[in-house]
């Protein structure tokens, strides 16, 4: 069951009115706008807290355009991954949230894991990462840029209409409006203890690659990943890289784990050129895997 509460009375007529609003929006774009016009008219501190379960509460700025949209207006907001923190509970001590943004699959998994470390690169994000989950004594935050190796410095750039849309510089230099930053790395296997199995959810918007190549040990050793394989990406690189390890196996998250053989098969799930699609990628012999198949296909042995 979901609850809301708000920073105010104003923030409160900004949400009704923002619903009413999004109703009208016909392009993801427009969403955006919305948001952001609106929101000049309020307070710039105006929020809600979404509480969820036994969760702790997710603050969103009405301001917003990503997390209002998806959280409060499109919810449940992916799904499949719920499922997977569902079905993963008990079985491995550590989550990983990588790429955590504000904060809200670190808030959703802290009551189910014994220990969640969350990783996210852009500072203003990061300050709201701290703001919802930095009060949790089983959660470890860091601001760095998860890559191959930790202890680089590279350039971040904050895109300027979406938080959710940043990314490091790479090859596609800043666009105007955007705002550059440097920012530490750090490697999977760095944060994964030696012999744990943990389960790890990867969100790096374009530097997955680089990502999963610092991760070596931990998914040799039984981890299970969570990863992004974007739809604007018709050739799959993600999931092409994966496989190029022969002992790793590939899911779709639907009803239940389904094996994605090969980049055709991820690729014939892709329907929506603007949307990340989340797969589940581990080594054969993943004993975190077998759990999750088995209550994947027993869904009551899930929490």
């Amino acid at each position: 069951m979901v609850r809301l509460t708000f920073s105010s009375p104003s923030a409160r007529l900004q949400y009704h009115l923002l619903m009413g609003l999004f109703r009208l929006a016909v392009t993801r774009a427009l969403y955006g706008r919305f948001a952001r016009g609106l929101a000049r008219l309020f307070p710039a501190d105006n929020a809600v807290w979404l509480h969820e379960g036994d969760a702790p509460p997710f603050r969103i700025a009405l301001g917003d355009g990503y997390w209002t949209r998806f959280a409060l207006y499109r919810g449940p907001y992916e799904p499949e991954v719920a499922a997977i923190l569902r079905a993963a509970a008990g079985a491995t001590p550590l989550f990983c949230d990588l790429g955590a943004n504000k904060g809200w699959w670190t808030t959703r998994a802290a009551p189910r894991f014994d220990r969640v470390i969350a990783v996210e690169a852009s500072a203003a994000t990061f300050a709201a990462l701290q703001q919802n989950a930095g009060h949790l004594p089983n959660v470890t935050l860091h601001r760095a840029a998860i890559h191959a190796r930790a202890g680089e410095v590279l350039s971040f750039v904050n895109t300027h209409l979406s938080h959710a849309s940043a990314r490091l510089m790479g090859d596609n230099p800043a666009r105007a409006g955007d705002r550059t930053e440097t920012v530490p790395t750090l490697a999977i296997d760095d944060l994964v203890p030696e012999g744990v199995a943990a389960l790890i959810k990867l969100d790096v918007e374009g530097a997955e690659i680089a990502a999963i190549e610092g991760a070596a040990r931990a998914l040799a050793q039984g981890g299970v990943l969570i990863y992004e394989d974007h739809g604007s990406d018709p050739a799959c690189a993600v999931s092409v890289h994966l496989l190029r390890d022969r002992d790793m196996k590939l899911f779709s998250v639907e009803d239940g784990l389904i094996p994605m053989p090969d980049a055709a098969a991820i690729a014939a799930r892709k329907t929506d050129p603007f949307k990340g699609y989340n797969f589940v990628a581990a080594h054969a012999d993943s004993p975190l895997l077998a759990i999750l198949r088995t209550r994947f296909a027993n869904p009551a042995d899930s929490g």
